[in-house]
């Protein structure tokens, strides 16, 4: 399917449409007597409460005081209707978030209704040690998730960024159904499933991802959601989300929702300690290069890389044709001996690990990336062949040797299995070619699986290497491969 097809309004099902059109908020916060003041006898109910507050409901219709509470009391109780269902442990909790609030008109002195952004975030927190640090010990951690929902529900809080991790699901879950919330995941889901977008794990970040939308849009139709209302998101939430907002609006195109975004642009900073000239030869590059977009910007940031330490070392080599040999051989000496954080713009990302000598890998890349460099460059004709790359940029054979897998003991239970299975193969196990049959002798496969599992065990100096010193199955090995 063309990125055009899988784009296209896919036609809504009419009960999907109904569902959406039906759906209203709640609970009308009109009804209520919002004033910001607390009433002089609401004030002393409060001060004769006080920490006995923690009883609410049990003692909600016994005592005077409590009765000189209902204009306080009646929206959060209806709230906690909405949020609750049959569950013990769920009453109790909504039951503390009630109590909570309602001690805290008593330390603010005022109603809930007029308390600023910055007064929710110290009762909700902002982290979960800032929510124990705000309440008594009968606040705990599993009350926050209804005391977050009650504000939201009146209105009295409607941005929950600044709240950082709470229950995003559930608490969507509460406010808009679990049966309208897992349709609007299973069908948003399945585009992008369909798509490779999302797997077993992959998949994970993005109903809470869909759920948040939905929460700070205050509302669960898909198409009261705009590319306007996800751009502002994308703009100010955290990199780790980009993508997931990207992906959900992808998914909301093909679903008729809305147009499809633009494609992600990446900001680049502007380009320090490395020549116009140099620079220039960099973009050429870049602009000309088939590689993968990955790919691409490897290279790209490499040659910058290089034009900085030709800034500090070769301040009157300034492209490549100018580039020797012996100018290669610096370079390679140079990449050899630079340390995590040399010759680079930005180290903030990375500043644990300045001032370590660079991995063998690394090196390896940064030397292939000018190797690809100047290997397009002469065949592109925009250079003379004075040297080959590939020799004269070659990784150092000290470097390359060490370059290799890290081999780790294999479990018993593992490695049981595999040798259980090498030692007993069948033709049966083979899989046949188009003209019947295996290509080659079963013996000969049997002799290779056997190979296969013991070339592992290799000693070193005639003794037993420490990944296979000791191992149980060492003996029998041993006695298998002495057969061969």
């Amino acid at each position: 399917m063309s990125s055009a097809a899988a784009l296209r309004p896919a036609a809504r099902p009419a009960a999907n449409v109904a569902a959406e059109a039906t759906w209203h908020w709640p609970i009308d916060v009109s009804r209520y007597d919002r004033s910001p003041d607390l009433t002089t006898a609401e004030t002393r109910a409060l001060a004769r409460i006080g920490e006995e507050v923690r009883a609410w409901p049990r003692l909600g219709q016994q005592q005077p005081a409590w009765r000189a509470l209902g204009r306080l009391v009646r929206p959060l109780a209806e709230a906690r209707a909405v949020v609750v269902s049959e569950s013990q442990r769920q009453r109790r909790c909504a039951d503390a978030a009630v109590a909570a609030i309602l001690r805290h008109c008593a330390h603010e002195g005022s109603a809930y209704w007029a308390w600023s952004m910055t007064t929710w975030i110290h009762i909700l927190g902002a982290t979960q040690r800032a929510f124990r640090a705000a309440h008594p010990a009968w606040v705990d951690r599993q009350v926050r998730h209804y005391l977050i929902a009650l504000p939201y529900l009146l209105g009295c809080v409607t941005d929950l960024r600044p709240l950082g991790n709470y229950k995003r699901v559930a608490l969507a879950e509460k406010m808009f159904g679990p049966a309208r919330i897992a349709d609007l995941i299973a069908r948003v889901a399945g585009v992008l499933v369909g798509w490779g977008y999302l797997n077993a794990q992959t998949g994970r970040p993005f109903p809470r991802i869909l759920c948040e939308v939905l929460l700070l849009n205050r509302s669960p139709r898909l198409h009261d959601l705009s590319p306007a209302f996800l751009d502002d998101l994308r703009r100010t939430t955290g990199p780790e989300k980009h993508s997931l907002l990207f992906q959900l609006q992808l998914a909301l195109a093909a679903l008729g929702v809305m147009e499809a975004p633009a494609g992600p642009v990446v900001a680049r900073l502007p380009v320090e300690g490395v020549s116009p000239t140099w620079h220039a030869w960099a973009q050429r590059w870049e602009t000309t290069s088939t590689l993968a977009p990955a790919s691409r910007r490897h290279v790209y940031r490499c040659v910058l890389k290089a034009g900085r330490w030709l800034t500090a070392e070769h301040p009157t080599i300034d492209e490549p044709a100018a580039w020797t040999r012996e100018l290669c051989a610096a370079y390679v000496a140079a990449i050899d001996r630079m340390r995590v954080g040399d010759y680079a713009q930005r180290c903030d990302p990375i500043r644990h690990l300045v001032g370590t000598p660079l991995l063998p890998r690394s090196k390896e890349a940064y030397l292939g990336a000018m190797r690809q460099f100047f290997r397009d460059a002469q065949e592109s004709g925009w250079i003379p062949r004075r040297f080959d790359p590939t020799r004269a940029l070659a990784t150092p054979r000290s470097v390359k040797a060490l370059i290799g897998p890290a081999p780790r003991v294999i479990a018993d239970d593992i490695w049981a299995k595999l040798l259980w299975a090498g030692l007993h193969l069948e033709p049966a196990d083979l899989t046949s070619s188009a003209r019947g049959g295996y290509c080659y002798p079963i013996e000969l496969v049997r002799a290779l699986a056997v190979t296969w599992l013991f070339s592992g065990l290799r000693a070193v100096n005639g003794r037993p290497s420490r990944a296979t010193r000791g191992h149980p199955l060492r003996a029998r090995c041993d006695t298998v491969t002495g057969l061969l």
